[in-house]
């Protein structure tokens, strides 16, 4: 019996993956690898959400930066850590923290980065 109910939890929390949903056209953001040659930077956004896995926490933060006033069409994050949730009975351990760079970007799915000297590139994966 304890199998089972061990067994249920597991699929329980295994379920609570992939949460998080685009909205407002946030799946056409990119996600950038680098800071990125010839965009314009538009702001700095810090996100931070109690989530089980990285995945929705950056599409959380596509969500937060489709529903801005100036949305842009390109991300760098520029830093990511997780914190303990205190108190937590049920639901995530650690909320995810993300600090990203809002690019508007004349080309967003043919970038050029500092990082690769300027050649193409875009990253749309964690």
């Amino acid at each position: 019996m304890k199998k089972i109910f061990a067994l249920l939890g597991i699929l329980a929390l295994a379920a609570c993956g992939g949460m998080i949903k685009n909205e407002n056209g946030s799946e056409f953001i990119t996600q950038l690898d680098a800071e990125p040659i010839g965009c314009t930077f538009l702001y700095k956004l810090e996100t931070e959400v109690s989530v089980y896995d990285a995945e929705d926490a950056r599409r959380y933060m596509e969500n937060r930066i489709a529903d801005q006033a100036r949305p842009g069409n390109a991300y760098w994050i520029v830093s990511q850590r997780t914190k303990p949730n205190e108190w937590v009975i049920f639901g995530p351990e650690r909320s995810f923290v993300l600090v990203a760079n809002v690019y508007d970007c004349p080309h967003p799915s043919n970038m050029r980065t500092a990082r690769d000297g300027g050649s193409a590139t875009a990253s749309y994966g964690y």
